[in-house]
């Protein structure tokens, strides 16, 4: 088993090059949604614009970054996401009026790759401290579990997909794939530790991580009496006597069955903006000495005709 373990460290950290650096370390930031709820316009896409900094959440996280090369690296992340959004915080009447919100925690586990275009070595040449600095362009793919949830008239948190609140129809699965891209920066201190900060935007195949899409579904086709509550919210705005909705013309009836609930025409998304701490193994690293150039060695010396 010892033999089997050496091997595929051997395989992961020897490339054929001379250059071979991992490190794993830590995020936390913060996440925001671009979806259908709260934002400022009536439309139902994902626009920067129509964000709602003050509904921004945690993103925290674990992460492995391996350095194929100088300019490329590989990175597996896992992430804990919170993002939520209330159409009671909207500029625009039509949301104001639909009075939806929403709160979901999501666990992704995705994989990107990273290419390194700008690098500067060794900034404090005057100093005895080597410190490195780089930026970089990130894409990749991943997998996302999510679980909608919004509190009900007595104020408790409910789980929004088992309610079928679009009808049996709309049902949707809990996980989803999806496509992150992004940009980030980083500084590595005398080739052991290294500090980053990256933004990320991450596209979803599903509209539904606010548990809205379509329309409004008839009461009776809906499974459960909690699925009637949650599902249309209007008439509590109304109640409210908002002045923004009493200029606009807008009632209650455009929110009948039938009526626009959501946008289909787009999915949801979400950005991210995370610092990043971690520990580099490799290079002058005397940990990485002493556990890994001996097994990168013998295979090197394996290798020679």
């Amino acid at each position: 088993m010892r033999k089997l373990y050496a091997l595929l460290i051997s395989l992961f950290l020897f490339n054929g090059a001379a250059f071979s650096q991992m490190d794993f370390g830590l995020s936390l930031g913060a996440a925001s949604y671009l979806g259908e709820i709260g934002g400022t316009t009536g439309e139902a896409k994902p626009w920067l614009l129509d964000m709602k900094l003050s509904q921004s959440n945690v993103a925290a996280g674990r992460f492995f970054r391996h350095d194929f090369t100088k300019s490329l690296s590989g990175k597996v992340s896992i992430n804990y996401i919170r993002i939520e959004g209330a159409d009671s915080l909207s500029d625009e009447p039509t949301r104001l009026g639909r009075n939806l919100s929403f709160r979901t925690d999501m666990i992704e586990a995705v994989v990107t790759a990273e290419f390194r275009f700008f690098q500067m070595r060794d900034l404090s040449r005057r100093s005895r401290q080597r410190i490195d600095f780089a930026t970089y362009i990130l894409a990749g793919a991943g997998i996302l579990s999510f679980n909608p949830t919004a509190q009900d008239n007595e104020g408790n948190w409910v789980d929004l997909r088992p309610l079928q609140t679009e009808g049996p129809e709309n049902a949707y699965e809990q996980t989803t794939i999806v496509v992150p891209v992004g940009a980030g920066a980083q500084f590595t201190f005398n080739k052991k530790f290294r500090l980053g900060v990256e933004f990320g935007y991450r596209f979803s195949s599903t509209d539904y991580l606010d548990d809205i899409s379509t329309r409004y579904a008839d009461p009776a086709d809906l499974p459960f009496e909690k699925s009637i509550e949650m599902a249309n919210r209007s008439a509590q705005a109304f109640a409210r006597e908002d002045g923004a909705l009493s200029e606009t013309g807008l009632n209650i009836r455009n929110y009948d069955p039938g009526s626009i609930r959501g946008g289909a025409d787009s999915n949801d998304g979400y950005l991210t903006a995370q610092v990043q701490l971690s520990y580099v193994l490799g290079g002058k690293n005397s940990f990485y000495k002493s556990r890994y150039n001996s097994i990168i060695n013998r295979r090197r010396k394996r290798t020679k005709f």
